[in-house]
C-alpha cells in the first residue's frame, strides 16, 4: 500500500522508459484505481443499494491513482518503482494535473445530475480529508505515527468503497448505513489495514532508517505476521462466520467470502522469505481484487 520513499537517485537508470506495460500498470497505481472500483461494486451489492452512478466510479478511480502517485511524484529512494518515477517524472506530473481536472469535472457532473446533493458533500469529504491528513504538511502527517498509518489507510478505503455508495443511494436517511453496511465497513477496514501492515514488511529498512515506528519495525516481520496479522484474521473470520450463521447465509456464499481470508493467511506466511516489489504489488495487493470478485460472485450467483 502507500509507502513514502527515502532518497532520490541522481540519474534514472538506462532503459527506464522501456519497462514492460505490467510495471507501468502497477508502478503507476492504475491497479489501485481498478481495485477501488471493484470493491465499491462489491460493497454496494452486498448492502443491497444501487451501484453509484458512473461519474462516481470515474472519480474514485482517478482520485485513487492521484492519491497513491503523490507519494512518489517527487519521490526518493532507490527501488525500481522510484527509479521508474524518476525516468517518467514529466509525464507523471502532467498526468497528475489531468487527473485533478478529471476529479473536479466528475464532482461537478455528479452535482449537475443531482446524484450528489450539496448536503452530501461534507459527508463525502470525511474520508478523503482523512486521506489528506495522512500526508499532512511536512512531518505533521498521520503517516508519521507508524503504528497508526495502516489503520488510517484502511479507514479511507473502507469509507469510500462502503459508506459512500450508501450515502449516494436514493431514499436513505442519515447515517445512511445499516447493520449490514456497518459490518462490511469494519470488514473492509480490517482487511485493508492488515494488507498495509504486510506492505510495511517490504519497507522495514526504510522505515527504521526514517525513525518511523511501524508495527514491523517495533516487533519484527515474523512476529508481526504470526502474532498480529494471522491471529487478527482468524478472529475476524470467526466473527464473520458467527454473523453469517445468525443471518442464515447459504454455506456456498459463506465459503466464497472466506476464500480471500484463507488466501490472505497463505500470502502472509509466504512473506517469511524476502519478496520482490512486484510480488507485493501483484500478489499482496491483488488480494483486494480477489476479495471484491468473491464478494460480487457471492451476491450475483444464483
Amino acid at each position: 500500500m502507500v509507502h513514502m520513499p527515502a532518497t532520490a537517485p541522481e540519474h534514472p537508470p538506462p532503459g527506464g522508459r522501456k519497462l514492460p506495460v505490467a510495471r507501468g500498470l502497477f508502478y503507476g497505481n492504475w491497479a489501485y484505481g481498478a481495485w477501488a472500483v471493484a470493491l465499491t461494486v462489491e460493497a454496494a451489492l452486498q448492502q443491497g443499494v444501487p451501484l453509484p452512478p458512473w461519474p462516481y466510479h470515474v472519480l474514485l478511480f482517478a482520485a485513487t491513482v492521484l492519491f497513491y502517485t503523490h507519494a512518489y511524484r517527487r519521490g526518493a529512494g532507490t527501488d525500481e518503482r522510484t527509479r521508474w518515477y524518476a525516468a517518467h517524472h514529466r509525464r507523471i506530473a502532467r498526468r497528475q494535473v489531468l487527473l485533478g481536472v478529471l476529479c473536479a469535472g466528475m464532482v461537478a457532473l455528479l452535482l449537475a445530475r443531482g446524484a450528489v446533493r450539496p448536503h452530501h458533500l461534507p459527508l463525502l469529504a470525511v474520508f478523503p480529508a482523512i486521506g489528506l491528513a495522512y500526508y499532512g504538511i511536512g512531518a505533521a502527517g498521520l503517516r508519521r505515527i507508524g503504528w497508526l498509518k495502516p489503520f488510517v489507510i484502511g479507514a479511507v478505503w473502507a469509507g469510500v468503497v462502503t459508506w459512500h455508495p450508501a450515502v449516494l443511494a436514493p431514499g436513505r436517511a442519515f447515517p445512511y448505513i445499516d447493520a449490514v453496511g456497518a459490518a462490511l465497513l469494519l470488514k473492509n477496514l480490517l482487511f485493508v489495514s492488515l494488507l498495509c501492515i504486510l506492505f510495511d514488511i517490504k519497507d522495514e529498512a526504510d522505515d527504521r532508517r526514517d525513525d518511523l515506528h511501524t508495527l514491523v519495525v517495533q516487533r519484527g516481520a515474523r512476529a508481526t505476521v504470526f502474532r498480529v496479522v494471522v491471529p487478527t484474521l482468524l478472529v475476524g473470520g470467526a466473527i464473520f462466520l458467527a454473523w453469517a450463521a445468525m443471518r442464515g447465509f447459504p454455506s456456498w456464499r459463506v465459503a466464497l467470502n472466506v476464500v480471500p481470508f484463507i488466501a490472505f493467511i497463505g500470502v502472509a506466511r509466504s512473506l517469511r522469505r524476502k519478496r520482490p516489489l512486484m510480488y507485493y504489488l501483484t500478489v499482496v495487493d491483488g488480494l483486494l481484487l480477489l476479495k471484491a470478485l468473491c464478494g460480487i460472485a457471492a451476491v450475483c450467483l444464483p
